[in-house]
This record gives structure tokens, sequence and C-alpha cells, in this order.
């Protein structure tokens, strides 16, 4: 069995790719035409603070490493924890953006939820059939 921490790290590894290709290659038109109007922006390009984004990633891993493969079983419920957790991480952040920011696009807060879901299952199942190899 891999260690917490290694699962830990794959987890957030497995997030940093797939947001990496959803919102810099896929997505991006979307969330810039979208959050243009609130978004920290360069040049017409979305601009994040890197030094606070880039937190994110490992605390997504953690709750993959730490709520969501601790119950699973197989392959399929590792899966079906991860989209759990993704509804919920992903539902509480957009949902709070879009009952208090005033410019919180509806058509975001379905799409990151959606994304949220897929992407945390996805990687959860990825880290439980890495750790089952």
């Amino acid at each position: 069995m891999r260690s917490a921490v290694m699962t830990w790290l794959a987890s957030t590894l497995g997030f940093v790719v797939l947001d990496g290709v959803w919102l810099g290659l896929v997505m991006t038109p979307f969330y810039t035409r979208q959050l243009a109007p609130i978004a920290r922006m360069v040049d017409g390009r979305l601009a994040p603070w890197w030094a606070v984004a880039i937190w994110v990633y490992p605390l997504l891993g953690a709750g993959v490493a730490w709520f969501a493969l601790p119950r699973a079983t197989d392959l399929g419920s590792a899966a079906l924890a991860g989209a759990g957790l993704g509804l919920v991480v992903y539902g509480v952040y957009d949902l709070t953006n879009l009952s208090t920011l005033a410019a919180w696009p509806v058509a975001v807060t379905v799409a990151d939820i959606v994304w949220g879901i897929v992407a945390t299952a996805a990687v959860s199942a990825a880290v439980y059939a890495w750790h089952a190899a």
C-alpha cells in the first residue's frame, strides 16, 4: 500500500494536470468571456494570483486522499466517492459565488460543478487504480 503522502501528492498532481488542460486549453475562451467583468485580467487574458491559486490543488488532493479514497472498496466506489466530494467542494464554491456576487454567471456555476464532479471522480479513480497496481 502506498503512503498517505504519496496518495495526496498523486491526487494533487492529477488535479494540476486535469485543470491545466481544462482551464488552460479547453475552456479558456469560455471562462475569459464569462468572468471578464470580475476577473483579474492582463492584456485580455485571465491572470490568476498564482501565489494563492497554487494552494487549491494540494487542498483538492487532500480531499481525495482523506475523504474519498478511504471510503473506496473498488474502482467504481472510488469514482463515486470522488464525484460526491467534487459535488460538495465545487458546489459550495460556485453556489456561494452565485448567491453573493452580482456578476457571477449561472453558466460558470453549472460548468464548474459538472467539471468538479468529473475531475474529482477521475482523479479518485486514477489514484485508486494506481494504489491497486
